[in-house]
């Protein structure tokens, strides 16, 4: 899958002091699984993180960050809807948190929902600019082109059919993730 994760040692740290307030009720147990998986999910070894996460969530299950790394793991072996469903859960109960935003908006990207995922991601970057998981898939994601007919609505039906006219003649790789 196509999912970037950042491996910025200064961000590990800097969410290091914003994980100990929001896991101050959970137990050491659980608290050592979920930085085993975050861990894991780094080393893009999406299996163990989301058997470690399984184990974390048996003992906290309404946890927004568990619930919001067990879905990325599961999205990323392949369970998209069920991913999904995790993240907005998780999104719901802790809705300021910007990596759960750009967790679920990873799902969403993965899923093909573009549009959606760039909101999340602005929306996460917006709550906290030195939130580097943002601002890497925010620069992933590209810029976008000025619509062909700049007075008319970028979703209109001639603009998209010329739009993707034009993507085909400048020879432009199709939308999409890139790898790592």
């Amino acid at each position: 899958m196509g999912v970037r994760i950042s491996i910025n040692h200064n961000w590990l740290e800097a969410r290091a002091e914003q994980i100990t307030v929001d896991l101050q009720n959970e137990t050491f147990e659980s608290q050592e699984l979920f930085r085993r998986a975050e861990a894991c999910i780094l080393r893009r070894n999406f299996e163990k993180a989301e058997t470690l996460l399984a184990d974390a969530l048996k003992i906290s299950s309404e946890n927004p960050f568990y619930l919001s790394y067990y879905g990325l793991c599961i999205g990323m072996r392949g369970d998209l809807g069920g991913a999904e469903r995790l993240c907005s859960k998780a999104v719901k109960l802790n809705p300021t948190s910007p990596i759960i935003l750009v967790n679920l908006g990873r799902i969403l990207l993965e899923e093909g929902l573009r549009k959606e995922a760039r909101d999340l991601f602005s929306r996460a970057y917006t709550i906290d600019n030195t939130n580097s998981a943002a601002a890497l898939e925010l620069s992933g994601m590209g810029v976008r082109r000025r619509p062909v007919i700049p007075f008319l609505a970028r979703s209109n039906p001639l603009n998209f059919l010329l739009g993707r006219i034009r993507h085909r003649l400048l020879g432009l790789r199709p939308p999409g993730l890139k790898k790592l």
